[in-house]
């Protein structure tokens, strides 16, 4: 399994001191709380008023008119024959358009409002994160998915080659500018990390060492994945691997291409032109910072915010592996599904069936979904599901919760739901500062039992496997 890594969390600090450890948490921690207070001022009105708005009414005005389009077969047959390399991708065409015409024509608003009076308003501001959110969240959760899906099919693959060969992926690298993506960190960490090792040990997503019932631990894995959004906790896993391992070496080349694209090329670029141009150079930072940083930020607290949903329980069989259908997620007739992105599970695990064959595939799980009584919910939102977890909402959240086997109480379920959401596999201090500096290593040691046939493969067995639990659980140890 080429590509898995070798720890994502970043810098690594052994043989600190207990205060120094502390130190560096407090500092995460309030890097967190202030991605918190910043997701609270600017975007939490825009995501949670539209998200009304959406529900009580909007989705009634502008779905129709969506279906109108979507549905136009002369519209569907260009897309297939000029556009995307499979017919199926051709569902994303109408929204993928309207998306961009929205934000386009809202970027060049602003540039041209910059130059003409030389700093944005803060009504323009507002409007603008408006546009991005879009009503039910349908803007920053299709330029998401366009891009999660394009990462996939690494090198322009979704589209037709004369597309695909000259311009790649165009929400994941170019589109994903306007969205805080950092160009090919689908392709590269979300592909050959998260997905190799489920969201285990190594990830940069990893959370089963914060206790994701606890809003003061969330701070910390806030951090964390605003470390990952920057691109710069997998490149320091690609730098790792890539002496050893060509997948590695590669994805370190071309996530690096990608951070110097977005923290080096686009600033100079922006910035050189709006100077240039009369602005100021401290009116011209605050355009940056809201039009560029500000999508950043709030995608990276999003992200870790649906997260705790994606994979916020956990559970072991008998011999200590995790189990998929619990350790991953799935929403039956969600609210906001947007191409199947509510099977968090399938995509882990099936990533082969399409958006299409979804209910289908569902169908087929359902005996293994009793067995193990699994995370499985109906007719709400991911965003929903980390809320109620995080606020220990228990009998809201079971109200959601999909009991194939018939047999658990309400009582029941909370207690299940509480005691996953709450086990980890160690400490936050344990994972960053013990277990991440030593992984390879145990990893190496696997390899030298027998127990592994290469690095690689150890480094998945050490993310799927348990290690000695705090708060329930139980299995055998990595080592």
């Amino acid at each position: 399994q080429k590509g898995a890594g070798s720890g994502g969390a970043g810098l690594r600090f052994p043989h600190l001191s207990k205060a120094q450890r502390n130190l560096i948490i407090a500092i995460r921690y309030a890097l967190g709380v202030i991605l918190m207070l910043n997701f609270a001022v600017f975007w939490m009105l825009p995501i949670g008023l539209q998200g009304q708005a959406w529900r009580h009414g909007m989705k009634n005005v502008l779905s129709p008119v969506f279906q109108a389009f979507d549905s136009y077969q002369p519209i569907r047959r260009f897309a297939s024959s000029w556009i995307y390399s499979k017919e199926v991708h051709t569902d994303y065409f109408v929204q993928a358009v309207f998306v961009a015409a929205s934000s386009l024509s809202m970027i060049a608003l602003l540039f041209y409002w910059q130059l003409t009076y030389g700093s944005l308003p803060l009504w323009l501001i507002l409007l603008n994160n408006c546009a991005w959110v879009g009503f039910g969240g349908r803007g920053m959760g299709a330029a998401y998915t366009y891009a999660h899906q394009e990462g996939h099919r690494k090198g322009g693959k979704t589209y037709h080659p004369w597309i695909g060969n000259s311009i790649g992926n165009i929400w994941e690298n170019w589109m994903g500018l306007l969205y805080g993506n950092v160009p090919y960190n689908f392709s590269t960490s979300h592909v050959f990390l998260h997905h190799r090792l489920n969201a285990g040990k190594g990830d940069p997503f990893y959370m089963w060492d914060v206790d994701r019932t606890s809003f003061s631990d969330f701070m910390l894995y806030a951090h964390r994945i605003f470390v990952y959004m920057t691109g710069y906790s997998s490149l320091v896993v690609f730098a790792e691997m890539a002496p050893t391992n060509k997948t590695a070496k590669d994805n370190y080349y071309l996530l690096r291409r990608g951070m110097f694209v977005f923290w080096v090329l686009l600033p100079a670029a922006v910035l050189t032109f709006l100077v240039c141009n009369g602005s100021s150079v401290i009116s011209a930072l605050t355009f940056y910072l809201f039009v560029f940083l500000e999508p950043l930020c709030c995608m990276s607290f999003f992200l870790a915010l649906i997260n705790v949903s994606f994979h916020g329980f956990i559970e072991f069989d008998s011999t200590g592996r995790h189990i998929p259908c619990i350790n991953s997620d799935t929403i039956i007739d969600g609210r906001d599904d947007c191409y199947g992105e509510d099977d968090h599970m399938a995509h882990h695990y099936y990533t082969a069936v399409s958006h299409r064959d979804l209910k289908a595939h569902q169908e087929t799980q359902k005996a293994e979904w009793i067995k193990h009584h699994a995370s499985v919910f109906k007719k709400l939102s991911h965003i929903e599901v980390s809320i109620f977890m995080l606020f220990n909402l228990w009998d809201k959240l079971a109200e959601h919760y999909v009991d194939y086997s018939g047999k658990l109480s309400r009582g029941e379920v909370i207690a299940m739901l509480k005691a996953r959401a709450q086990r980890k596999e160690m400490t936050y201090e344990e994972y960053e500062f013990d277990f991440l500096p030593t992984i390879r290593q145990r990893a190496e040691a696997l390899v030298t039992k027998g127990a592994c046939v290469s690095v690689e493969q150890a480094l998945k067995e050490i993310a799927h496997t348990n290690h000695p639990v705090h708060q329930g659980g139980g299995g055998k140890k990595v080592l």
